[in-house]
């Protein structure tokens, strides 16, 4: 990414060899400059402001159904702020905020319980960076992006599992694992193959049209 001083000499240089004055080309690279800080300023507003959200959202939803009692491995309310975080914010925040809602949520209300958080901890995490990955640098659309995502982030379950049973010396039992990972979760999957494009079509629509 181009830094907003780089920025400044490259357009300097392309007035001058346009002919423009060095006086000239350095108030209009100026004025380029100024906007385009204030441009990544309010972009790191806009994600910070994001990430907060999501991240309230990670904590209160699996709260939530905590305390009426729904099992969260069944609708999986922590993937959906995880999953969104790879289409508002940058491949790195959405990482971070993927890594960071399981340990938080465990010292919030001990859900999920440890050790199994470890491995959601790279799950979730997986899924802000696919999505972020191939929404924004491969130009996926949202669908094929959240699928990707959701399979790469099973695979990365299915791997720390298997890691997490040898070092504890369990039987890693595939079948109810995958029978886990994506039977009983249907229905957190189906609600998360809804919720997610939509929220995210409707803030990215929001958003482009305000900027008209």
């Amino acid at each position: 990414m181009e830094t907003p001083k780089r920025t400044r000499c490259i357009a300097i240089r392309s007035l001058l060899y346009q002919g423009t004055s060095f006086q000239a080309a350095n108030i209009r690279a100026t004025i380029f400059h100024n906007r385009v800080t204030k441009g990544v300023v309010l972009l790191q507003v806009r994600n910070l402001t994001r990430a907060s959200v999501l991240l309230a959202l990670g904590i209160v939803l699996p709260s939530l159904f905590h305390l009426s009692g729904i099992p969260g491995q069944v609708f999986l309310p922590m993937h959906i702020p995880a999953l969104l975080g790879g289409f508002l914010l940058g491949s790195g925040e959405s990482f971070l905020l993927g890594v960071v809602l399981p340990p938080v949520n465990f010292l919030v209300s001990g859900m999920p319980p440890f050790p199994n958080f470890l491995v959601m901890m790279g799950e979730l995490g997986m899924y802000g960076l696919a999505s972020s990955l191939f929404f924004r640098r491969l130009r996926w659309g949202i669908v094929p992006s959240l699928f990707g995502a959701m399979l790469l982030g099973r695979v990365v379950a299915i791997f720390g599992y298997f890691v997490l049973f040898a070092i504890l010396g369990r039987d890693f039992g595939v079948l109810s694992l995958l029978q886990s990972l994506f039977v009983v979760s249907l229905p957190g999957i189906a609600i998360q193959l809804v919720a997610v494009p939509g929220l995210t079509t409707l803030i990215l629509n929001r958003e482009a049209a305000r900027n008209l």
